[in-house]
């Protein structure tokens, strides 16, 4: 049996940044559908900062989710796993832009 290895061929570089004033999930959404097929469960991963109130405005966009979360050994960070039943890469991207509006968040 393969291991599947989720989001395989995006790296964080892949991920816009929020101050680009043009469609920059283009490029993001065109990569996506070359290394993913869909529907399919994706992986996705954030680093926050700012503790708790992120961590519920990251919940506000993905309210039915599990959420994996390991702060860091210092506590400044928590990373937040998120694996998600997405339709299509639109759905990816939908989400990734309404996370890219909370500030303290790194989206890989």
């Amino acid at each position: 049996m393969t291991k599947k290895i989720f989001n395989e061929g995006i790296d964080f570089h892949d991920i816009p940044e929020r101050n680009n004033n043009k469609d920059v999930y283009a490029n993001f959404k065109e990569k996506l559908e070359s290394v993913q097929t869909f529907p399919e469960i994706y992986v996705f991963k954030f680093i926050l900062t700012g503790g708790v109130d992120k961590i519920k405005e990251l919940r506000e966009i993905l309210p039915e989710d599990k959420f994996i979360e390991t702060p860091s050994k210092t506590g400044k960070y928590i990373a937040v796993t998120v694996k998600k039943w997405m339709q299509d890469a639109d759905a990816v991207v939908d989400i990734y832009k309404k996370v890219g509006e909370i500030k303290g968040i790194m989206m890989l």
